[in-house]
């Protein structure tokens, strides 16, 4: 894939994880690193995060014939998947990454 595309898809992204969640709770993940990849013949936003729930790597996928992303979950070395959801739509990464990464779903602000 050409370097120009991947960090088009990547920018993307990006952009959509930050339309659906808050820039205080993208940051209570912890992310320390953003890099534009290729992960299974998809371009690729990788994400090295810290939270309560994941310690590790988040890769968010673009997958171009069903029009939706693949969010994936990594150890921190790479070597094992721990988790994946796929067909997360454009309005949905922000609040699938933050429910995989720091809270889960249904938890209130008291639990």
């Amino acid at each position: 894939m050409e370097q120009e595309f991947l960090m088009k898809i990547a920018n993307e992204i990006n952009r959509q994880i930050r339309c659906g969640v808050t820039v205080d709770v993208i940051m209570s993940w912890g992310v320390s690193k953003r890099i534009a990849t290729v992960y299974q013949d998809r371009a690729t936003l990788a994400l090295r995060v810290s939270g309560v729930l994941h310690k590790g790597w988040v890769y968010v996928s673009l997958d171009e014939g069903r029009d939706c992303y693949v969010i994936t979950l990594l150890s921190a070395d790479k070597s094992k998947v721990i988790k994946v959801r796929d067909e997360v739509y454009c309005e949905e990464p922000g609040s699938v990454i933050d429910n995989l990464v720091e809270r889960k779903e249904g938890w209130t602000k008291y639990v």
